[in-house]
């Protein structure tokens, strides 16, 4: 089969991503293709890979531009087009830093003249890319099921990715992937590779986020919370806001619902849910918005569940990743395209009471074994016990899982300068927020949504680190909305009805504990399950989930995993009884692949 084709057939796993157009550059010695999802400048100006003026350089990008007219004011040549595309290629055509760029983005830059490639992806990780050798160099794309439509590229499950994924439910953590040899793309990390050395390895550069000038003040950081909001609003097609009827998505739809005049909000709400959706509709009678409540039962949530897994051919990080999709789903059926959420406020303005209460309690151990321990989900001395062969075994010596985790800690410190509770909120900003960020950009981008995320900003993100704890968090107050996100609170409470600054935080719960009984028994049968869960145990979890619900999500996750690559499929009968109640499309049977 020719190269191109090849190519052509990891572009179009990702349809998805881009429904509005396809796109495909072949020379000397490289390949790019792309989808697109038209948001700016929905025309053929828009079309990508887009070649520069000179020629010089071709880009593939995914992602927005939020400065976009401030970097057009800088080019020495303005493009025709209104393409954020077209003034990122500009920009970086002329050489001009990428620090300067604000917004979300992943993109592959090829310089013919030089003979490189350039892999980006934005500073807080909003989008994703993903990268492996190659006999002939290297393949790389948005999603990692893309990769294996590669002929030299084949799955094969990395047991230290496992590991880490059964204690942190992450399937990415820094370049840690679950699939040997799949390398991420960190946050704010730029490699560069040599077209014409494919045994050279990538020279890296990391684009920083510029501190604040000085602590904010309130006004201050309700002015920039704005123009975060009103940048994120530029769209040539519908927008709208997903309202959970929480503080942060409650900031959000205020704010833009001013600026727009009227909006359309959508949140989720399960047939027999702990959430409790009349927030949402509180907040959205207050503020005259044109609401939906998308309503989730337990057989389309455990269809919802494997579909993405067959999907995207990962696990889900957290249960509610059904419900961002099915909340994607019913708004694009609307005609909606761009939605906003609000990813990012929890990790960058102190959000989460239990880890940081612990953080503060923290005598021993280190920060990272710290992390590592109060938040698993399943225990350090159960993971030998409960996985099979290199798992076990792998598990059983957990040096490298801890490492990755003081690692990220020792980040965390360099960045504040202190290994106190600070380092804490900064590592939940450096590690928890890009799984986040992921969770959202998958969920709405299976449903051909771009999710825009505006607490989720390096302009934002650098005010909110200049202000100090004591702002943000009070192990003192009697309930966790007195505790948690402070100088936010402050900065918004006139705007906001008390009910919304008063309420727990909730997100899109869903009661996921008893939903997962037939998704039990569809693990417990999986033979490729049994080479990665030892039997015995994997049958007790699923006799019970609900009392075992720590076990039970990160498990069935992981034999669903591995029955979409190694086993008989997620399309089998293995899945029918699931299938019932949801109208996920299926793109096809999994391969029938083994362990390689």
């Amino acid at each position: 089969m020719p190269a191109a084709m090849h190519l052509e057939r990891m572009r179009d796993a990702m349809e998805h991503r881009g429904p509005d157009g396809k796109g495909l550059w072949v020379g000397r010695g490289a390949m790019l293709g792309h989808r697109r999802l038209a948001v700016i400048d929905p025309g053929p100006t828009g079309h990508q890979p887009l070649v520069s003026a000179c020629g010089r350089f071709i880009l593939a990008y995914n992602g927005e531009v939020y400065n976009d007219d401030e970097l057009r004011d800088k080019l020495d040549r303005r493009p025709a087009s209104r393409c954020d595309t077209a003034t990122l290629l500009a920009w970086l055509s002329e050489g001009r830093p990428l620090d300067a760029v604000r917004g979300m983005y992943a993109f592959a830059l090829i310089d013919t003249t030089e003979r490189t490639l350039t892999l980006a992806r934005d500073p807080l990780g909003i989008k994703p890319m993903f990268w492996t050798a190659t006999p002939g160099g290297v393949a790389f794309a948005s999603e990692i099921q893309a990769l294996f439509e590669h002929p030299d590229v084949s799955p094969r499950p990395d047991p230290l990715g496992v590991s880490m994924y059964l204690s942190s439910v992450r399937t990415i953590m820094g370049t840690q992937t679950l699939f040997e040899g799949i390398v991420a793309v960190e946050p704010g990390q730029s490699l560069v590779f040599q077209l014409d050395d494919a045994t050279a390895k990538p020279r890296a550069n990391t684009t920083r986020i510029e501190k604040h000038a000085g602590e904010p003040a309130d006004d201050e950081l309700f002015d920039l919370v704005q123009q975060s909001i009103e940048a994120h609003l530029r769209t040539d097609v519908e927008l709208c806001t997903l309202l959970s009827g929480g503080l942060d998505s409650g900031i959000i739809t205020t704010l833009a619902m001013r600026s727009l005049g009227s909006i359309r909000t959508y949140c989720a709400g399960a047939s027999q849910g702990t959430g409790d959706p009349s927030y949402a509709q509180l907040l959205a009678d207050v503020l005259g918005t044109d609401h939906s409540t998308a309503v989730i039962d337990e057989p389309q949530f455990c269809s919802m569940w494997i579909d993405t897994v067959d999907r995207t051919g990962l696990p889900l990080a957290t249960p509610n990743e059904t419900a961002i999709r099915l909340i994607a789903r019913t708004l694009r059926a609307d005609g909606q395209i761009v939605t906003l959420s609000g990813e990012g406020a929890d990790e960058i303005f102190a959000g989460y009471d239990g880890p940081l209460q612990a953080a503060i309690n923290r005598a021993e151990p280190s920060g990272g074994l710290h992390e590592l321990q109060a938040n698993a989900w399943i225990a350090a001395d159960i993971k030998p016990t409960l996985l099979v062969g290199d798992f076990a075994r792998q598990a059983s010596e957990p040096e490298a899982l801890v490492a990755l985790f003081e690692a990220a800690f020792e980040r965390a410190i360099r960045l504040c300068g202190s290994d106190g509770p600070t380092a804490h909120l900064r590592f939940q900003r450096i590690v928890n927020l890009p799984m986040l960020l992921h969770r959202l950009d998958s969920a709405t981008m299976l449903e051909s949504v771009e999710g825009r995320t505006p607490f989720a900003d390096t302009r934002v993100a650098a005010a909110a680190a200049a202000i100090p704890l004591g702002r943000l968090f009070d192990p003192s107050g009697e309930t966790p909305p007195t505790r948690t996100k402070l100088a936010p609170r402050s900065a918004f409470n006139h705007i906001l009805p008390a009910e919304i600054l008063r309420r727990p935080k909730a997100s899109f719960p869903l009661p996921f504990e008893r939903w997962m009984s037939s998704i039990g028994e569809l693990a417990r049968s999986s033979d490729i399950g049994a080479s990665i869960i030892q039997p015995a145990l994997l049958s007790a979890i699923a006799e019970n989930p609900a009392a075992h619900w720590h076990l039970a999500w990160p498990t069935f996750n992981v034999v669903l995993w591995a029955e979409r690559w190694w086993g008989r499929g997620l399309r089998s009968p293995l899945a029918a009884a699931c299938d019932q109640a949801s109208a996920a499309s299926t793109r096809g049977t999994a391969p029938s692949r083994r362990f390689v």
